[in-house]
């Protein structure tokens, strides 16, 4: 998701109970729109409509409001720009965003093929891990290695998840936001514990430049750093 293609702007006060955002609140929320070279990560917040002008027209998102400390902390509560919004942390609040997402933004057509389903990675026993187990042939996992604390429930889920076909994949897209150690060792430890590999593993910019993944770059900032995501395709062991 590139923030130069997308705004924000408040939500209709005609469907809203919430009082108007002030001016301050609409600057803060569009500082990544308007400065540019800034990349911002995660966008919006509950009084605010997110637009992208996507390849399929304006697309129109809207953030949860969650309702308690902990589901706050999985910070579900934004659009990142690496997001797929299908599939997220189980909180009633965050599912029912997700439900109005796809309402919105899925044509009539497509919708009945559309699911959206809770799911806390590393929890196999629900009744949705055990009626999908080894299911998907192509699993997304955006913006998923923050928490360095969950690598190995993320991966116990991915291979859970994963079809046993010989080209069944998993796609995992990381910013660099929170820094490279906290992602390197999902890549370098974590995946191949838990029965998975790295088939293909490289860095992207928002310009589609392409470059060597390294697990640290000497003398690279906070901006730089920002600016670029690590793009890998997982299969499993052989």
């Amino acid at each position: 998701m590139l923030p130069s293609l997308l705004r924000l702007h408040p939500r209709d006060p005609t469907t809203s109970t919430d009082a108007p955002p002030d001016p301050e609140t609409i600057f803060s929320a569009a500082l990544g729109t308007i400065f540019t070279d800034d990349v911002r990560n995660q966008h919006g917040d509950p009084e605010n409509v997110i637009v992208y002008n996507s390849v399929f027209g304006e697309l129109e998102f809207r953030t949860a409001d969650p309702a308690g400390e902990e589901e706050r902390r999985r910070f579900a509560h934004y659009l990142w720009n690496a997001g797929v919004t299908i599939s997220d942390y189980p909180a009633p609040e965050v599912l029912a965003n997700l439900a109005e997402n796809i309402s919105k933004n899925v044509s009539d057509h497509l919708r009945s093929r559309v699911s959206i389903e809770g799911h806390e990675w590393g929890d196999l026993s629900t009744p949705f891990a055990l009626a999908n187990a080894c299911r998907f042939t192509r699993i997304l996992a955006a913006d998923c290695l923050w928490m360095p604390y969950e690598h190995h429930n993320l991966a116990r889920s991915m291979l859970h998840f994963l079809s046993p076909a010989e080209d069944a994949r998993v796609f995992v897209m990381a910013g660099f936001h929170t820094g490279r150690a906290k992602l390197a060792p999902f890549f370098e430890e974590v995946v191949g514990q838990e029965g998975l590999e790295v088939e293909e593993i490289r860095e992207v910019d928002a310009d589609g430049e392409r470059r060597e993944w390294v697990t640290e770059r000497e003398g690279e900032g906070v901006a730089e750093r920002k600016k670029w995501t690590v793009v890998a395709r997982l299969k499993r062991k052989s």
